[in-house]
């Protein structure tokens, strides 16, 4: 089955207190919508259009080459979102995967699933949703005695009943194309913000009579979401430990882990040795039997079976096998404040 997808990356984020768009900030060493359409692409989904606004020429350069783009010049909301991408699609018969540029957590696994149970159930629109432990601020699955899902329901607009549903919506949709475009237009901003709230399909196609289906996700922290720079943080330390866990467990010895910073996209073979202080970015490469720190940087670049690099900064470098190096900074291949063993 063709799936293609929308990405969603057009707000501001204002309570972020910062000039980057908010699908721009890191997580760890890498923006946020990066990691979504990477985790997109890894699932199979090959043509991407990312819906971009404020600050739109940032998100541009960070994804170029990665996906097309559509421009939402006013913030109306995730319909209206959607609507700007129409162009690309209102010719596409298959399968569109509508995701968002601030949820980098969700892995290429999880979308794989999604589509998956899409398929299997033969459902027009697939809803990931989680129970989550904390559901303020998320929209709620609205649930029918017969478990179907009837609506959605926005936080700020739920009864005291509802807010006690802890199964919530990601925002995250599988949905046939033709049966979306046709659709879309039926969702009106009658609300107190104003705003076009793509939830809202979720009626629309069971008043059509079309299969409707939800697939939950196991891990709610996936799905959790980041709207200012504590829970930035929060989803920082998520990841680190899943990306420190997942060495730990293949072999690479890492000294005092909370010390430690070490890239989503970086490579250490089992038997390296990671001291405390060190930081591994970008695409880097760790041997076999090297050691990195103590208090060491490294980003995109590779350390040598059995070297050893302390108290140093290497950047788009190559340290050979065995070698030692100690008080260095190296770019690309430039040395100085030198202190360089054979």
């Amino acid at each position: 089955m063709e799936v293609r997808a929308i990405v969603l990356a057009a707000g501001k984020g204002t309570r972020m207190q910062t000039e980057l768009p908010k699908c721009a900030l890191k997580v760890i060493d890498k923006p946020m919508a990066e990691y979504v359409v990477d985790s997109l692409k890894t699932a199979g989904v090959e043509e991407i259009v990312t819906v971009v606004g404020y600050k739109k020429e940032v998100l541009e350069g960070i994804l170029s080459g990665k996906t097309k783009f559509a421009y939402q010049e006013e913030q109306l909301g995730t319909a209206h979102a959607v609507l700007m991408a129409e162009p690309y699609f209102k010719n596409y018969i298959g399968t569109t995967l509508i995701a968002l540029g601030d949820m980098p957590m969700i892995t290429p696994e999880t979308y794989a699933k999604l589509i998956e149970h899409h398929t299997l159930t033969k459902a027009d629109l697939t809803v990931l949703t989680t129970d989550h432990p904390r559901p303020e601020g998320y929209g709620r699955i609205i649930r029918n005695h017969e478990e179907e899902i009837e609506k959605i329901v926005e936080d700020r607009f739920c009864t005291d009943e509802q807010k006690r549903i802890t199964e919530i919506n990601s925002s995250v949709y599988l949905v046939d194309n033709q049966k979306l475009f046709a659709s879309i237009y039926e969702i009106d901003n009658d609300n107190s913000q104003k705003e076009y709230y793509l939830n809202e399909i979720v009626e629309i196609f069971r008043g059509k009579g079309y299969c409707v289906s939800g697939f939950k996700a196991l891990d709610y922290q996936e799905i959790s979401g980041a709207n200012d720079l504590v829970q930035l943080s929060e989803m920082e330390n998520y990841l680190q430990d899943k990306i420190i866990r997942k060495l730990l467990l293949s072999g690479v010895a890492i000294r005092n882990p909370r010390t430690v910073v070490i890239g989503c996209e970086a490579e250490i073979e089992p038997g390296a040795l990671i001291l405390p202080g060190s930081i591994i970015l970008g695409k880097s490469k760790i041997m076999k039997g090297a050691t990195v720190g103590p208090h060491a940087e490294v980003e995109n670049s590779v350390v040598g079976m059995g070297a050893r690099v302390a108290f140093a900064r290497i950047k788009d470098s190559k340290i050979g096998e065995k070698k030692k190096i100690s008080f260095l900074e190296m770019i690309g291949d430039e040395i100085s404040n030198r202190h360089f063993k054979d």
